[in-house]
């Protein structure tokens, strides 16, 4: 049986204990003066809401960290120098290194507290006051630290899953943040990247909203619009984004614009002009997306009325014939009133509909994980589990689910039809970076290759490929120096570039594919052999190959912490 074991550095247990086996998790005594030593990750809350089924849910890196909403209730409580605490254990073995959010919430009344971050390191315990208004992080130090540091792991490659292209249709998509260039000149800036973009494998280019952003009540997200016929003018003019189009298109690259449909900015003229095109509440005043207001910056459009629609045609028709552009990414494409009335989706119909009408090969992408938008014309949509079951592989050495994840959700394409998979995108990286998300850069280029490896199209987030090392906040500007990681991005490109020669065969046919597991190696054959393979935890693995594997990784092979292979 293979063992991934990790374990608390133990200050005080007696020997005694050690070599009798015994484990120290057992309850603990009611009173004392000192936190008790254990084996596992404790968080420690002081309790102070008077709730009656205190439960503790985790997401982030590893999402159910702590179990399925509404998490776990406590593990116990006990009285150190006289204060009484709940605690809450986590397994060190799928926690360390994650950065989760926090939510204390009463499972017997609903109730919960905003999000609290916390990321799991050395230190053992970790202790919060709560109130019923929320949580903050005490200063209290036991000395505990983990020790994290496994030992090499055996394990032998055995088959998780074969996955056949057959009938589908996938692409290399590049995402653009033209807030990424600076505060200005962004379109000629993208243009000046046009050959570096192209050289990592780019088929098509996906350009985050180009149009004006909206003031009234903005938090400067670029998908707050006021103006869908319009240019941000802070990334140049009409004639700038033109001769980026042109200049991407003679270097062999499809463009695609972001489109959102679902709501406007609150200073969209339609508001002014055509308040009926709005959802409303029973007083009749226009709202926002979310019932909570956290989409508060725009204003939710109502696709119940036909007017709407043809408006929204007209301006999506625009961009194709005006800039003879090859696609959308259509921003929450299942939206709150499709969702509900189906009234998106007759929608989506339609206007997908005229599109492929003016040019049959236009691209549309659907933000939605929901294979419905399949059947409203979308070529591809995400596949989010995908990633999340990556993510968690990453920290737990287990990416059995991530292939499991993956095949299920491409079982929903069809002919001409793909999922979309990634391991970070303007949203994801606002949070974390890949290299934080994937534990280092080796691990986050790993993690790609993985993806890229897929029978699915994948899109790679302008930043990947000099490892940016911090969270993006997409809503700010940021001027990011393009060149300097340039040996990563040179690794980057090649890698690449073998993995795009491995998925296809002389006629530019996708192969079929074998994926193994071994442990917490992921091994992905190609059908001549050539292949990928990938370690997810931070331990060495020594892999053994089954002897009728078709592969030409040799029969046994070493993975240091979040290395790769590629054998072709």
């Amino acid at each position: 049986m293979l063992l991934h074991l990790r374990h608390w550095l133990l200050l005080c247990l007696p020997a005694l204990l050690l070599a009798c086996g015994e484990k120290n998790d057992e309850p603990q005594p009611a009173s004392g003066d000192t936190f008790p030593e254990h084996t596992d990750y404790r968080i420690y809350v002081v309790d102070n809401t008077g709730w009656d089924a205190l439960a503790l849910y985790s997401w982030g890196t590893v999402n159910d960290l702590t179990g399925k909403w509404p998490g776990k209730t406590s593990d116990g409580t006990l009285t150190v120098s006289g204060q009484r605490y709940a605690w809450f254990s986590v397994p060190v073995e799928d926690a360390y290194g994650c950065a989760q959010q926090l939510i204390f919430n009463n499972n017997n009344g609903g109730k919960q507290l905003a999000d609290t971050p916390l990321t799991f390191g050395d230190d053992a315990d970790y202790f919060f006051s709560i109130t019923g208004s929320g949580a903050t992080a005490l200063s209290i130090k036991t000395g505990y630290k983990v020790d994290h540091d496994t030992g090499p792991i055996d394990a032998t490659a055995t088959v998780v899953a074969t996955l056949s292209p057959v009938g589908n249709v996938f692409y290399n998509i590049y995402q653009v943040n033209p807030k990424l260039y600076g505060g200005s000149g962004a379109f000629q800036a993208i243009k000046g990247r046009l050959d570096a973009i192209a050289s990592l494998g780019t088929e098509v280019l996906y350009l985050m909203p180009v149009y004006p952003q909206g003031k009234v009540k903005s938090v400067g997200s670029p998908y707050c619009i006021s103006d869908f016929k319009g240019v941000n003018s802070s990334y140049g003019n009409l004639d700038d984004l033109r001769s980026l189009v042109n200049a991407a298109h003679e270097k062999g690259m499809k463009v695609m614009f972001d489109w959102v449909a679902n709501h406007t900015a609150w200073d969209c003229a339609w508001v002014s002009e055509h308040p009926d095109w709005y959802k409303k509440d029973a007083s009749g005043n226009i709202v926002c997306p979310t019932a909570d207001g956290t989409w508060s910056d725009v204003a939710q459009l109502d696709y119940s009325n036909r007017e709407l629609w043809a408006a929204m045609t007209e301006a999506m028709v625009y961009w194709l014939s005006e800039l003879d552009i090859d696609g959308y990414r259509c921003d929450y494409a299942h939206g709150p009133t499709g969702s509900r009335s189906g009234d998106f989706d007759l929608f989506w119909q339609s206007v997908i509909g005229e599109l492929k009408a003016i040019k049959p090969d236009f691209l549309m992408l659907a933000e939605s994980d929901f294979s419905k938008l399949f059947d409203d014309g979308f070529d591809i949509n995400y596949s989010r589990s995908t990633r999340s079951k990556l993510i968690e592989a990453y920290g737990s050495g287990k990416p059995q689910g991530f292939v499991t994840s993956f095949a299920s959700a491409s079982a929903a394409c069809k002919e001409g039809q793909s999922k979309l998979v990634f391991v970070t995108n303007h949203d994801e990286a606002s949070t974390a970076s890949p290299v934080q998300d994937f534990r280092t850069k080796e691990g986050a280029l790993g993690a790609f290759l993985l993806m890229r490896c897929l029978p699915a199209s994948n899109l790679f987030y302008g930043s990947q490929e000099i490892a940016y090392p911090r969270a993006i906040d997409f809503c700010k500007n940021v001027s990011i120096a393009w060149d300097s990681n340039a040996d990563y991005f040179n690794t980057f490109r090649n890698m690449l570039a073998d993995i795009d020669a491995m998925r296809k065969d002389a006629s530019g046919v996708f192969r079929t594919s074998t994926v193994r597991v071994a442990g917490p190696a992921v091994i992905i054959s190609f059908d001549d052999g050539a292949s990928l393979a990938v370690n997810t935890a931070d331990s060495q693995v020594n892999v053994t190959m089954p002897a009728d594997a078709v592969t030409a990784l040799p029969g046994s092979f070493t993975l240091e912490p979040y290395a790769f292979l590629i054998v072709r």
